[in-house]
């Protein structure tokens, strides 16, 4: 049984993606970034032999800690997803940035991801087999890239650049990374939105509506899988048509 952590699995995308993982026979390992309520609930709903941790990724010390105390108990971590991340400046001007919330969003999305990378690497080298999926964003690309989401798009830009770089530096001793860019997905932010924002949004899919959890889940647990051993260094967007669209 291949195990796989998911950090910020404890909802939305992630959770979505630990659910699947489980009816496919994976070992799952939820994370957050506190023991919260919310955390144990997504725990005890997936079950059958699922774990949990808690820890903040963009604490270096303390996300090698809990990783290495992870491995000492499941022995492997098999695959990475990267999937924790923060959004935290909307703005109207370049003028509002709020350079603490930049700060947040690169710490969290950039050397967060990095962290809990830099901590599952090493076994994975010792197996010399293993696969890291990182979740990106639409905001990432760089004809989507919008001034309301400035900083953020920035770090999911980032991480697209990152994952190349792992997948040139890392393919030859079996290690594959890839990433994934979701479009608009019904998470909690979509909570936030007044409904001429959900319907300029939907109307800018080709299908005609923003996506689910559910339907993000399956490209990222097919990058995870032996089906994916030939595909290293790409990104995956999975928006809807959105990109196409011309909105």
């Amino acid at each position: 049984m291949k195990t796989i952590l998911i950090t910020g699995s404890s909802r939305g995308i992630g959770r979505a993606t630990a659910e699947l993982a489980h009816k496919q026979g994976y070992r799952v390992i939820v994370h957050g970034k506190t023991d919260s309520p919310e955390l144990n609930e997504a725990w005890h709903a997936i079950g059958g032999g699922s774990l949990k941790v808690a820890f903040d990724i963009a604490d270096k010390q303390a996300t090698h800690k809990a990783i290495e105390n992870l491995l000492k108990e499941v022995g492997t971590i098999d695959i990475l997803v990267n999937n924790a991340g923060v959004a935290r400046n909307f703005l109207k001007d370049i003028n509002e940035v709020d350079d603490d919330k930049a700060i947040e969003e690169y710490r969290t999305n950039v050397l967060g991801t990095l962290h809990v990378t830099q901590a599952v690497l090493p076994k994975m080298l010792e197996q010399q087999k293993g696969s890291i999926i990182n979740i990106a964003s639409i905001k990432g690309q760089y004809n989507l890239a919008t001034t309301s989401t400035l900083t953020y798009a920035t770090t999911k830009a980032g991480i697209i650049s990152l994952t190349k770089a792992l997948a040139k530096t890392y393919g030859d001793k079996g290690i594959r990374f890839n990433s994934v860019s979701p479009g608009y997905t019904e998470t909690d932010q979509v909570n936030d939105w007044d409904e001429e924002t959900f319907r300029r949004i939907s109307d800018g899919t080709i299908l005609g509506r923003i996506g689910q959890a559910e339907e993000i889940a399956p490209t990222v647990m097919f990058l995870a899988s032996d089906e994916a051993s030939y595909i290293t260094g790409s990104d995956f967007l999975v928006d809807g048509g959105y990109a196409i669209k011309g909105k």
